[in-house]
């Protein structure tokens, strides 16, 4: 027996222990990378229907020179007759000569642009056509203010979304003039900057507005916008 080669035995034993342990730990990081592949389909699979259900929220519009984008063309929403809109708007359309829903919302689309745009650029005389007295009054306040304080104002409007009736009023035909008000959904970069080039009002973020102006025809058949608000 003292002859036995015991070291041999040993070391060969070693080998068995040593070989069967790196083969389990080698097998289990196999099976823990073949699930890790199996799942990676069903995560991406989730961030999918993730990113779909934010569609419900607001977007901005493509901007404009974006290549391959295209420029959605204005919503006009229009009630559905059997409402009270509806009948309000069916009434106006028998008392105003040439009246036409439909074309009044791209015409309060075109106010609306155009009153804008002189705003940013402080036209009283072109606010003044759009305008009635009081709120071309509040307007040109706020321009004398901003002056004063030598706050230099951009607002551009990049898209208007959609347009529809809030109200209407039939005139009563004994002097009382026909109102209507507009829901105007849109998109705007509008922010106001002081002497210094600070900050002081609104975002340079493309950010969505929702206004709702009302408007009145005057004597002469011109339609004039008579009060504005957030809707």
């Amino acid at each position: 027996m003292t002859d036995f080669p015991w070291d041999i035995v040993f070391w060969a034993l070693l080998a068995v222990a040593v070989g069967s342990a790196v083969f389990f730990v080698l097998g289990r990081r196999m099976g823990a990378q073949a699930i890790r592949q199996e799942q990676m389909p069903a995560a991406r699979a989730v961030g999918q229907r993730q990113e779909g259900s934010v569609a419900d929220a607001p977007k901005p519009p493509p901007l404009p020179g974006r290549v391959g984008g295209e420029q959605k063309a204005t919503e006009y929403r229009l009630p559905e007759a059997d409402t009270q809109l509806g009948q309000a708007l069916a009434r106006v359309g028998t008392d105003v000569s040439g009246f036409s829903a439909e074309y009044f919302l791209k015409k309060a689309e075109d106010i609306f642009a155009r009153t804008i745009k002189a705003f940013a650029c402080a036209d009283l005389p072109a606010l003044e056509k759009v305008l009635s007295p009081a709120v071309l009054e509040t307007f040109s306040h706020v321009l004398e203010e901003r002056k004063k304080r030598h706050e230099q104002v951009h607002l551009e409007l990049r898209r208007i979304e959609r347009l529809d009736y809030a109200s209407v009023h039939p005139g009563d035909g004994e002097g009382g003039a026909c109102r209507l008000g507009v829901r105007i959904v849109s998109w705007q970069v509008s922010y106001c900057r002081d002497e210094k080039g600070m900050l002081v009002e609104g975002t340079e973020a493309l950010t969505e507005f929702r206004d709702r102006w009302t408007f009145e025809q005057g004597e002469n058949g011109q339609w004039k916008v008579v009060a504005t608000e957030a809707d």
